[in-house]
């Protein structure tokens, strides 16, 4: 239902759980110049309102209403970033005060979306915080070379844009530019309210009146088919860590409402998304050059990648063997018993999310995005009726981009000395 012209109440009506959960996402273009200040503005909501205005303050509340939880992140989807505000609260059922609690749970919500205490004290804090999480991403090998590549593979495109923001980015910020993504949120962003639990009609009601945000006129675009001018390229860096790290990147040219989508994703599960992959069984199982291999969708961007960790003397190889088994599905080089293997695999992982609120939130604001209302079963329907043929056409249609390996720093100077 609509509150007001851009702003969507979506019930997920279920009585597998205890609580009633939240989730109001905000929904606006992913701009290199504005993703690190709104990642900023996600930290600073959820620390303190004008109400709250200690953490104190702010925890006791919290444990006030019977431990309600709260909590905030950015994300990407293609061309779009969403600010997530999210909480969890027992439902009233269980519970004295029926009304009371869900009334004031509305009320601390509304105070934290619109009375954020965006002071000078709060933004430094909250500055430091997304720059040590940017830190730890950097510093951590596996993240860095997936993030590198997709920066580089995407170039000039969203797939190039993290979502969190870049440390330069960051450290320029002052708090007139939070403050400025505040308002523009508030009153431009695609708003996106899901409720998941067992919920009355009273109660979507009182969400509807608590949750008055003003009508915006709103056209964000979120999934697309990245396209550049970019083909297989190789790029070296170096760090000082132990073991080297390899992501290579493709378009897909498939996007996430495209007729051959879910022969995409059994391709990739046949790829190197499980166990059974051949990714996994020829890299990991045969070949013993890593502990872990794994390919990955990014369905909004149109884009697959692989990342793996494995010896420097073993990079090229592993490489080839990458290759490999990318021309092996391909040129149908797998067994119908794989194929099958792969889709019973997405299958049991659908029907488990059923069984989690926050899956049941991701696949409702899916839904939201790619205009359509499937159930995991209608999801599961459609694996289930791919063939070895659409598998073939599918993995055809992908163009590799871009490799990234990162290795130890000392090569570069054995290389310089040579």
């Amino acid at each position: 239902m609509d509150i007001t012209t851009g702003v969507r109440l979506h019930k997920i009506q279920t009585k597998k759980f205890k609580d009633i959960g939240i989730s109001i996402r905000f929904q606006n273009t992913l701009e290199r110049k504005t993703a690190c200040a709104r990642s900023l503005l996600a930290l600073m909501l959820c620390d303190r309102s004008k109400h709250y205005d200690t953490k104190k303050k702010m925890s006791d509340e919290q444990d006030a209403l019977y431990g309600a939880t709260l909590n905030a992140q950015t994300a990407g989807y293609g061309s779009s970033q969403i600010i997530e505000i999210r909480s969890k609260i027992i439902h009233p059922c269980f519970v004295d005060e029926k009304e009371d609690i869900l009334t004031e749970w509305l009320s601390f919500l509304k105070e934290i979306l619109f009375s954020p205490l965006l002071s000078e004290e709060a933004f430094e804090e909250s500055k430091h915080i997304l720059l040590s999480k940017i830190k730890r991403m950097l510093d951590d090998p596996a993240q860095y070379v997936i993030n590198e590549c997709l920066k580089l593979a995407g170039k000039n495109t969203s797939l190039g844009i993290s979502a969190l923001g870049e440390k330069q980015n960051v450290e320029a910020l002052c708090l007139d530019d939070v403050k400025k993504v505040y308002e523009d949120m508030i009153q431009h962003d695609q708003i996106d309210i899901m409720i998941c639990g067992d919920i009355q009609e009273d109660m979507m009601e009182t969400i509807a009146s608590q949750l008055n945000f003003t009508p915006r006129k709103t056209a964000f675009e979120s999934y697309y088919v990245a396209q550049n001018d970019l083909h297989a390229e190789v790029a070296q860096q170096y760090k000082n860590i132990s073991q080297s790290y390899i992501m290579m990147t493709w378009f897909t040219n498939t996007s996430a409402v495209d007729k051959d989508y879910y022969a995409l994703r059994v391709a990739n599960a046949m790829f190197g998304q499980y166990s059974t992959s051949l990714l996994f069984q020829e890299v990991r199982e045969k070949n013993s050059l890593c502990y872990s291999i794994f390919s990955n969708l990014i369905s909004y961007d149109a884009a697959l990648g692989v990342t793996t960790g494995i010896e420097k003397e073993n990079i090229e190889k592993t490489r080839t063997l990458i290759m490999e088994q990318f021309e092996r599905l391909k040129n149908g080089d797998f067994k119908d018993e794989l194929m099958e293997v792969s889709k019973t695999m997405i299958i049991n992982s659908l029907r488990a999310s059923d069984d989690s609120m926050n899956s049941l939130i991701a696949l409702a604001y899916q839904n939201t995005l790619l205009q359509r209302n499937y159930t995991s079963e209608d999801i599961i329907s459609l694996i289930q009726k791919v063939t070895r043929e659409d598998v073939l056409r599918v993995i055809s249609r992908c163009e590799l981009k871009q490799t990234l390996i990162v290795t130890k720093e000392d090569d570069a100077h054995d290389q310089e000395g040579e």
